[in-house]
């Protein structure tokens, strides 16, 4: 039986559809995989949405929908959205910021993903821990954009943009140096 992923979708349905998804549904929710009761934790799968998994993770709920989508192999409707389930941002030239500011930390999400294990709690983690002139570089295979916008919304400046055909790079510093520096 396949479904179509959505953030309302129970765990217990997305399991019964894609068991493989078991170990990094786990991985991605340490408090769920620490319930020794299989009872309880059968009733913790049927209870529980991806959006309130998601927030369980401390994630933006689109990120977490869109991570396990594409760990099922879930084709996205491109002209709908973007790939990763999200509208796109719109194309904008790498700001004068991000040409100027060291990479402090490189992350690759499609690495991370691969590992069951979601970018944007390692993107918060190396924010701050930024100092001036300093940024976080993330590499993907898709357009970050509730990531970025989580970010911005965080207090940081945060951009994206295709690099080559599928190959996404995203920038994010403290919006104190962003606005420190002329031009951005």
């Amino acid at each position: 039986m396949s479904i179509r992923i959505q953030p309302e979708t129970r765990l217990s349905v997305l399991l019964d559809s894609h068991p493989e998804l078991a170990p990094r549904l786990m991985t991605a929710l340490p408090a769920l995989a620490g319930v020794r009761s299989e009872a309880m934790r059968r009733g913790l799968l049927e209870g529980t949405t991806l959006e309130q998994a998601a927030r369980l993770a401390g994630l933006p709920a689109p990120e977490f929908v869109a991570a396990i989508r594409a760990w099922a192999g879930e084709e996205e409707d491109e002209a709908a959205c973007g790939h990763g389930g999200h509208v796109p941002l719109p194309r904008a030239p790498k700001p004068e910021w991000a040409l100027r500011s060291a990479p402090r930390f490189r992350i690759d999400a499609d690495e991370m993903l691969a590992l069951g294990i979601h970018p944007a709690g390692k993107v918060e983690e190396c924010g701050a821990m930024l100092g001036g002139g300093e940024m976080v570089v993330l590499t993907s295979s898709f357009c970050p954009s509730p990531l970025i916008q989580m970010m911005r919304h965080a207090g940081f400046e945060a951009w994206t943009g295709e690099t080559a055909p599928g190959r996404w790079e995203s920038c994010v510093c403290r919006k104190e140096d962003a606005h420190g520096i002329k031009g951005s």
